[in-house]
């Protein structure tokens, strides 16, 4: 046995380093949800739970496992076996020297090598989507380059592998994240061998030790470093969790998918069945030179080389033993504090505390108002906090109330797209393997002051997906809607599976089901109807388009006949290869006998922009004035050319339909657009019904040019002020019918963010009385939301809910109920962790 210590600097690896990757906390946190996921529901094999259990104990080899791969680029001339393993061949050869040399049971170090390789399989699936490699067309990085930086994917590179990191730091406090590697580093010099690779072990080790520094890097500053990047992509602040190719839950859930097929390979020897799409080496990420590592960007960003070469020495401790590399932070020292910030003077925080309300041309101003947030319990005295114990359930992301049972009583319908109950659990019968999960609930049950409930323990009706689901994680709940789509005077409950497919990337994804209400019986546990992908696809005649339904449904009475339509929103849907992300929306007439086949209207964007996004939100109303009805469709993605300034990417347009006898909406000569990068106009509109509607336009990643500049160290100017604190804008309808003049038409008043990146008009309700308005991302993600009277003659109120959770994201989605005589208020905290890691929890108020 040979056993070293060594303290040392850091010169012989700050090298040029050329090569791309998302970074250290990115892939860790894609691993730790697939982790949690991991689970022997629907396996009768136990190979499940005996590598669950590996997983378990051995996090500071999956950990060391799932950065692993980047070790070589850029470093010490160590591309070439870097590259090689991204690959399958490198797991076949891994796997297979773990059945010739470590027999079951597994030994420590057997055990140790497992994890790791597990890890290089998370990390291989994570690469593959956040890169488009391997043909994928739909990757976060592709998309981001062409919707945000026109097409430059050195910007989008610069943005997002660097940034997705800081982005998680920002998210989370990434505790999970271990102070330690333990890398098997004479098992990965003997696997390298078998493949004819020749490693240099004094490179090897040189090199994963940068890969170390990075992480904890991340885990110490990258809070404070997250501005710097985000504010040139809001796809980092909104997009990062839930993007359906390369987000954290699509490579999570995919490397769960692939830890399978690994499970399977490690107890038969059969590599039939595969992790990757491409299951040989293409063209991976070492052929793009000239950009540097996400690793050495965030080491060079933070410090020069210089001042980390001589506070590393007294930072980190090398240990090597019985072949097994243990890299670690001396708990005697701290790690060193990064030059640079994101330019927060110091006590201030960076928050510049201002709302305005526009009349006329003008704004006024109060800096104290969101000083003074109170707690919802003093406007609602008796709350409910509703949560799941299952880690990342999503618990929260779509949140409906409906009257299913016809008796006037609201119930109110949570989704939680990745809910994954316990074996055995005897509250809740799962009718097949899928993950994902509806709870209904006719009476939430405010008996007391305040109480927190398991959901399961609230006697909800549970919908989980039945066996004709496909997927593993059909995203089950990823939206919802209320409609009475049979025209019988109940509501109906639309429940949306926005990654149900032959595969998680295919070109065919999502699935929308209806169950019916019944009077005095409510919902049924099966679905009434279903429509597919590739159903809908048949229908419309568009088989070679690429679908993707079921992640943005609205409940709409598009043709003003008294029943609530079903609108499917499918803004990333590409009819044509040149035609990316064009969007389009489909419309299901409410009937008596309808079923779900061909929709009644597909409408697509008079502009037909790439990256549009059209129908990522829709919404109906009737104007007396017009003697109209009229659908409203956003469209965040539009890009306006200025003649002047150039290109605005993401400045939104929301297009306006007018509804004839026949239900059919046609354009007309009226839409709404901004001349502001990354306004997103489009991505939230609120119907404020009454006698006279009036209706709310939500931009949250605007930028509030009135919030103050704020401070930096010479040669580190800070993003401007202001980035992504969002607007929401009041328009009145009914002034329409008028001639137009100059601005935007009708418009009442503009309601500002106070924050960046507070994100304020994510979430709008409204009463007969007040409007909500919440602001997610601020508080450092922890949240808020906000109540405006109606007339907007006096400012907001602040409210806040101690118990939501640090970055819980409080204000994501606002509900109002009418249940009778009861007012009931719903306010979700998706990110909650206070009962399991972001398994999320919904607050239901009521007066």
């Amino acid at each position: 046995m040979r056993g070293w210590k060594q303290r040392f600097g850091l010169a012989a690896i700050l090298l040029g380093m050329r090569a791309l990757g998302c970074g250290p906390a990115v892939h860790n946190e894609a691993a730790e949800r697939a982790r949690r996921y991991f689970t022997s529901s629907g396996n009768t094999t136990g190979w499940i739970s005996e590598y669950r259990g590996i997983l378990d104990r051995h996090p500071a080899s999956l950990q060391a496992g799932v950065v692993f791969p980047d070790w070589g680029y850029g470093c010490l001339s160590m591309d070439d076996p870097a590259e090689a393993a991204h690959w399958s061949p490198f797991l076949r050869h891994g796997v297979n020297y773990v059945l010739s040399h470590y027999p079951k049971p597994y030994s420590e170090r057997g055990e140790q090598l497992v994890a790791f390789l597990f890890g290089i399989g998370s990390h291989q699936v994570a690469d593959e989507q956040w890169h488009s490699l391997s043909g994928l067309r739909d990757g976060i990085m592709r998309t981001l380059a062409r919707s945000t930086f026109g097409g430059e994917y050195s910007r989008a590179h610069d943005a997002l592998d660097v940034g997705g990191d800081f982005a998680m730091a920002h998210m989370s406090d990434l505790r999970y994240i271990l102070d330690k590697w333990s890398v098997p580093i004479d098992d990965v010099m003997e696997i390298y061998r078998a493949m004819g690779l020749e490693v240099p072990k004094w490179k090897f080790g040189l090199c994963v030790r940068r890969q170390f520094y990075a992480m904890e890097a991340v885990k110490r500053f990258g809070r404070g470093l997250f501005p710097s990047y985000a504010s040139r992509a809001p796809m980092l602040t909104e997009r990062l969790d839930d993007y359906y190719v390369g987000g954290l839950y699509a490579m999570a859930t995919s490397t769960c998918d692939c830890w399978g097929a690994m499970a399977e390979w490690f107890e038969t020897g059969d590599f039939r069945r595969q992790c990757l799409v491409r299951r040989h080496p293409g063209k991976g990420k070492g052929h793009v030179r000239g950009y540097p590592s996400a690793a050495q960007s965030i080491l060079d960003y933070m410090w020069p080389s210089g001042l980390l070469e001589s506070a590393i020495s007294d930072t980190v401790l090398v240990d090597e033993r019985d072949g097994i590399l243990s890299i670690s932070l001396s708990a005697q020292s701290l790690f060193p504090e990064p030059l640079s910030h994101s330019g927060n003077e110091p006590g201030r925080h960076g928050r510049q505390h201002i709302f305005g309300g526009l009349s006329g041309g003008s704004r006024d101003r109060d800096a104290n108002v969101t000083d003074d947030c109170l707690p919802l319990s003093t406007l609602y005295p008796r709350t409910k906090q509703l949560y799941t114990t299952s880690a990342y359930s999503g618990f929260g992301t779509a949140v409906v109330t409906g009257d299913f049972s016809g008796l006037g009583r609201s119930s109110i319908a949570i989704s939680a797209p990745y809910f994954k109950a316990q074996p055995g659990d005897p509250r809740i019968r799962s009718r097949g393997t899928s993950a994902g999960a509806v709870f209904v609930l006719e009476d939430p049950g405010l008996e007391y002051a305040e109480s927190q409930q398991d959901v399961l323990d609230a006697d909800p009706l549970v919908l989980t997906p039945d066996d004709t689901f496909r997927a593993q994680f059909p995203l089950f709940g990823s939206s919802m809607a209320v409609v009475d789509f049979n025209a019988d005077g109940v509501d109906d409950l639309v429940v949306g599976s926005s990654g149900d497919g032959a595969t998680a990337t295919g070109p065919m994804l999502g699935r929308v089901d209806v169950y019916l209400g019944r009077r005095g019986r409510g919902l049924s546990e099966t679905p009434d109807f279903t429509l597919t992908a590739e159903e809908l696809a048949l229908y419309t005649g568009s088989p070679w388009s690429r679908q993707r339904i079921g992640g943005f449904l609205f409940g709409e009475d598009v043709n003003n006949d008294g029943f609530v339509d079903l609108v499917i929103g499918a803004p990333y849907q590409s009819d044509y290869t040149f035609q990316t992300h064009t969007g389009r929306v489909y419309g299901y007439l409410s009937r008596r006998n309808g079923e779900l086949r061909e929709p009644d209207f597909s409408l697509q964007s008079p502009d037909k922009r790439q990256f549009e996004w059209f129908g990522f939100s829709a919404r109906s109303v009737f104007v007396d004035e017009l003697q109209t009805s009229l659908l409203l469709v956003g469209a965040p993605g539009h890009g306006v050319m200025d003649p002047v300034a150039g290109n605005h990417t993401l400045a939104g347009k929301i297009y306006v339909f007018a509804v004839g006898d026949s239900g059919v909406p046609v354009p007309v000569d009226l839409e709404f657009t901004t001349m502001k990068d990354k306004t997103q106009l489009g991505s939230h509109i609120h119907v404020w019904r009454g006698a006279s509607p009036l209706i709310l336009f939500g931009s949250p990643s605007e930028h509030n040019s009135e919030l103050l500049p704020g401070w930096s160290p010479d040669g580190q100017p800070p993003p401007e002020r202001g980035w992504q604190a969002g607007e929401v804008r009041v328009i009145d309808p009914g002034l329409w019918a008028m001639p137009k003049g100059e601005g935007v038409a009708g418009l009442l008043n503009t309601l500002c963010g106070a924050q960046s990146p507070g994100h304020f008009g994510r979430a709008l309700a409204t009463t007969e009385t007040d409007v909500w308005i919440g602001e997610p991302f601020s508080n450092m993600e922890s949240g808020r939301v906000y109540r405006w009277r109606r007339d907007f003659e006096q400012g907001p109120q602040c409210f806040l809910m101690a118990n939501a959770g640090d970055q819980g994201r409080l204000g994501q989605i606002i509900r109002t109920v009418s249940n009778g005589e009861r007012e009931l208020l719903v306010v979700t905290a998706p990110h909650d962790s206070r009962f399991s890691r972001m398994s999320g929890s919904v607050l239901v108020l009521e007066k």
